[in-house]
Formats: C-alpha cells, structure tokens, sequence
C-alpha cells in the first residue's frame, strides 16, 4: 500500500515534470514569437526615424514642384504633405513650373496647420553666401538686374537672388526718377552681407566712380591738349548742352554749337545723341570742360571774300527781321543784311515785313564785304533795273500827266505818276492867286489830276509836280488888267483879324486881295466878323498892287471917296453894330486905357522908389 502510493506519487511528479516542460516549451516559443515581433516594431520606428530625421529646420533640402498658382509654389519634399512656398520668394526670372527641382530651406518642421514651412530664399541666400562674400572680399564687380522700387532704394537681382540697392548707392548724381531703371540691367559691387537677416546690399555708385576715375585718367589728355574726343548728351539747357564724355561732362555752349544762328540748342541736339566735340578748355581744380561742335569745321569768314566778291548773286533764306532790315543766311554761319532802303526802287517801305517774311528763300547782289566786322550787305531791289536812271527820259522837264493822289499832308500832295512812283505837288505849287491854308481845300484823296513835271532828281528820287503851272501865271500882266484906282465888286473869302481876305475875278482867275480893316469904311470896327460875312460881295478899289511880291490891297473906303454920301451911308447902315455894343467897346477900351495909365503910374513911382533907395545906399 506504502510502496503503491509511493508509485503514484512518483507517477505524478513525473507528470507533472512532463507537463512544467511543455510549459516551459510553450512560453519559449512565446517568447520567440513575441522578440521577432517587437523587432520588426523596432526596424518600422527605425526607419520613420531615419526617414524622418532629413526634416529637421535649418536644413536645405530636394523638393518637387507639384502646383504654381499667382500667389504660391506647392513643393513636396517627402514629408506627410506638400509645403507652399509664397510666390514672393522667387524672383521675376526664376518662377518655376510644375515638375521643377528646386532646393529648399526647412524653416520649421510644423506650423500651425501641421504642415512643414519651407523658404526658397533662405535657401538661396546659404548655398549662394560663401560664394557672394569671396565676391564682395575680392570687391568683383557683377551683372544684375532692376527689379522694381522700394522705400529708400531699388531691388536689383544680382547671381539670382535679390538685394537691396540704396538710393544713395544708385548713381553718382542724383536721379530724380527712377523708375527708367526698372527691367534695365547694370553693374553693381556688394557692398555687404548681413547672415542674420540675410539681406544683401549692393551699390552701382562705386562701380560709376571707378569707371570714371578710370576714365579720367584715360580723357586727361586728351583735355590738356585740346583734342576731339566722343560723348553723349546727357541734358539740354536755354544755354547749351551737357555732354557725357564718359566719366566726367562738359558744356557745350550754345554760341559753340554752330557758326550760324540757332535759337536753342535743342534745334540740333537730342538727349542720348552722341556726338563728337573739340576740348575749348579743362579746368581739372574744378572739373569742368567746356566744348566745341563748330570749331571741328572751318571758320565759314576765312575765305569769305573770294566766296561772295561784290556784285555776285546770292541766294538765301531769312532767318531774322528787325525794324531796319533782314538776316539772310547764305550758308552756315554765314549771314547777311538787306536794309529795308536795299529792297525796292520805289516802294516806300516802313518795315521789311511788308517785303518778306520768316523763313522766305530770296535772291540778292552782294554789295559790300567786311571779313574783319563778319558783315555783308545785300541789296534785293539791285535784282532790277532802276527806274529812276531813266525817269527823265520817260518824264522830261515841263510836260503834263495825269496821276492819282495817293496821300495829302500840310506841306502838299503826292501824285503817282507809274508804280510805285510819286511826284510832290507843294502846297505853294497849287495855285497862283489863291492863298491855300492846306491842300484838302482843294484835293481829295484817290481822285485825277493833272500835273506838270517840274523837276526830277535822280540821285534823291524825287520829283517836283505842279498844278499851277499848267497855265499861265496872271500876275505877269495883273497890273494892266487891274491898274490902280479900278472899281470892282469882290467877293469876302476868309474873315482874319486884321481885315478879310477877298477873291477879285480877273478873266476867269480868282487873285486874291486884302482889306484893311481901316478901309472897311465902318467906323470904330473892332471885330469884323461882327459886319460882314463870308462869301459876302462889297464894293472896292484898288489902292496897291505889288506884282513883287504878289500883294494887292483894296479898300471900301476909297470906292466912296467922292461918290453920293447916300451910298456910304446905306452901306455903313447895313454893316453898323448895335449902339449898345458899340457904347459898351467904348467903355472897355476906356477902361483899358486908364488902367495903362494906372500900370504906368505906379511903375513910375516905383522907379523913383528904388533909385532913392540907391542913392542913399550908395551915400550911405
């Protein structure tokens, strides 16, 4: 029974060691199973990590270019997801299209929205930083281009990524608009790098002031020995012009722009023209050039005289009037004057203008030539024959024609006798017997008359008309047709102070007579216009007649000496002034007469007074 139970017991414990080592064999392979799959975990983990660990920030990394709309550049890079990159990073010639390659800057591994946040600029600016500071330690200079305007500067894109290019590193001079830079390429230097903001700042000045002094060097002798040299017209002034000659500018006067006339100096010059010009003088204290253009060709007055001897026919066009004359250009720099008398035979010309005009091409004769003054006279009327060499032939003395009044003044009418050809009639040449105050009495402007010719001058261009010689003068034979003594009945002309002027009819001449206003017959007359009348008939006698000096004097009082008081008295009837006036003509010259008196009196008194005084002063 012992020995059974301990048979069972040693049963179980062996069944028991059988089962610990299926056990055990079951939780090895367990175990197994479990180590290989905690190590494929391990290889997955492994490989995110290493995946994972080429997004880290700071790192330049592949990307692909999946999209590009206006406002961004979508780039996949491998991470979970795209990345967009603002279209403001990429300059205007490196925007890139879908299916590009492009190296890209890792600015964080996730932003807000999860997404990893690239930069192409930063990227740029770290592959491109070593190289671009050798460039500004060497001091190269690069190409760039103008990129668009900033506050305080430009934005030129230089080796592919962007600078800042200050205003004041612009240009040498100041530039008042810059927007003609824009899209135009140029040379530039870095002037600095800045890591910490990754900006770049270049200039174009210094590259201008090197070239200048380099080209300073090259033009200083050409300026010390007054050569020729090229240049471009940089601005145009009233004055003249500045020319760039490439590295420094020089003026170029106007008045040495051309040997001839110009108004201003944009009549022959353009900005950016290029242009070569003659050195008149360097000032290297001051930098300052003055320019030539007309001292490249010959002084135009050198040969002046044998071009244009006296007498040649020229030809040219007006360039300038002035009250006196015209300008006539002949050739460049060559100008020459026809003064208004040189323009026609017989017109009378006031202002050139009524010949020619601006801008008008004539002909004229050289008439004289001063190579020392730069002057020339030119006469246009000596193109023709001068009519007046012949006037006398086509006029002589003492022959009538007829002719228009083409004007009167106080002194008498000018007559044309041909175009443009007048003749004077004097005021004293109008009439024999008649006194004329003014030709009008007797003339009207635009209507016939005719004339005889009295005298020419052909040297002054004038000539003597006369309207009374054409018949004869009856004062030859007045004193037989109106010997002293004659009766006759005349006709009041003119009324004047000291009598009346009458017109006496003798064989169909009206001679003019005078009455005295003593011989007027009426006593006590102190105005006359207060008896008679103008175009009145009175009774007269001839008392005088000079044929010398062509005065005759009647009178009123002498036709009645001796005749019927009844016909002196109807005639002082007819012409007595009132009483009243007559009375109140008495007391005025009464009155008149007693205050001379008076007048003379007190100057007397006077007179004594100042003698007694100097008598005294002087026994004093």
């Amino acid at each position: 029974m012992i020995v059974n139970d301990q048979n069972e017991v040693m049963d179980l414990v062996d069944s028991e060691k059988e089962v610990n080592v299926e056990e055990k064999e079951v939780t090895s392979e367990n175990q197994k199973k479990e180590s290989e799959v905690k190590t494929a975990e391990e290889e997955m983990m492994e490989l995110f990590d290493e995946h994972f660990s080429k997004f880290k920030e700071g790192k330049i990394v592949d990307g692909l270019v999946v999209n590009v709309d206006e406002r961004a550049v979508l780039v996949d890079i491998g991470f979970k997801s795209e990345s967009p990159i603002s279209i403001k990073e990429f300059t205007s010639s490196n925007i890139p299209v879908t299916g590009d390659k492009i190296k890209v800057y890792i600015d964080s591994v996730e932003d807000g929205s999860g997404r990893l946040k690239l930069s192409k600029k930063k990227a740029d600016f770290q592959l491109n930083s070593e190289r671009l500071e050798k460039l500004m330690e060497e001091d190269t200079v690069i190409t760039g281009v103008f990129h668009r305007r900033v506050k305080g500067g430009m934005i030129v894109e230089v080796e592919g990524l962007e600078a800042f290019l200050p205003g004041s590193h612009i240009s040498i001079k100041p530039i008042p608009n810059l927007d003609q830079f824009i899209g135009k390429e140029s040379e530039f230097k870095i002037i600095k790098i800045d890591k910490d903001r990754r900006n770049i700042i270049v200039s174009r000045k210094k590259v201008l002031m090197e070239m200048q002094e380099e080209r300073l060097k090259e033009l200083r002798s050409v300026l010390d020995n007054d050569g020729e040299i090229e240049g471009e017209v940089r601005n145009i002034t009233d004055y003249g012009a500045f020319v760039d000659l490439g590295g420094i500018d020089g003026l170029l006067h106007i008045t040495d722009m051309s040997w001839g006339h110009i108004k201003h100096p944009s009549d022959m010059l353009n900005i950016g023209d290029k242009v070569k010009v003659k050195v008149l003088s360097y000032d290297e204290e001051n930098q300052k050039v003055s320019l030539g253009l007309k001292q490249l060709v010959p002084h135009p007055w050198e040969n002046i005289e044998s071009k244009y001897p006296e007498g040649s026919i020229v030809g040219g066009k007006v360039v300038n009037i002035t009250n006196y004359g015209a300008f006539v250009e002949i050739e460049t720099g060559v100008e020459g004057l026809v003064h208004v008398s040189e323009m026609s035979w017989t017109k009378k010309i006031r202002h050139p203008k009524q010949m020619i005009k601006l801008g008008d091409t004539i002909k004229a004769i050289v008439l004289t030539v001063s190579k020392d003054e730069h002057r020339i006279s030119l006469g246009m009327k000596q193109m023709e024959a001068n009519p007046w060499i012949t006037i006398d032939e086509r006029y002589p003395i003492d022959s009538e024609l007829e002719g228009e009044i083409k004007s009167i003044t106080p002194f008498g009418v000018f007559v044309e006798i041909e175009e443009n050809i007048e003749g004077l009639v004097h005021i004293s040449d109008i009439s024999w017997t008649k006194r004329i105050y003014h030709p009008k009495e007797v003339f009207k402007r635009g209507e016939m008359t005719k004339v005889r010719v009295l005298a020419i001058d052909t040297t002054l261009h004038r000539i003597a008309l006369g309207v009374k010689q054409l018949s004869s003068d009856p004062w030859d034979s007045l004193d037989e047709k109106l010997p002293i003594n004659t009766e006759l009945i005349a006709k009041i002309a003119k009324i004047i102070p000291k009598g009346v002027l009458v017109d006496v009819n003798v064989e169909n001449y009206l001679v003019e007579g005078f009455v005295p206003l003593s011989h007027l017959a009426i006593q006590g007359l102190k105005k006359v216009e207060k008896s008679f009348k103008a175009g009145e008939e009175i009774p007269l006698k001839v008392i005088e007649l000079d044929l010398e000096n062509r005065r005759l004097i009647l009178s009123v009082k002498a036709y009645f000496f001796g005749k019927d008081n009844s016909e002196l008295e109807n005639f002082i009837s007819a012409h007595t002034i009132e009483e009243e006036e007559v009375v109140v003509e008495e007391v005025i010259v009464e009155a008149e007469i007693e205050e001379i008196q008076v007048e003379a009196v007190t100057e007397e008194a006077v007179t004594e007074v100042i003698v007694t005084e100097e008598v005294v002063t002087e026994e004093v």
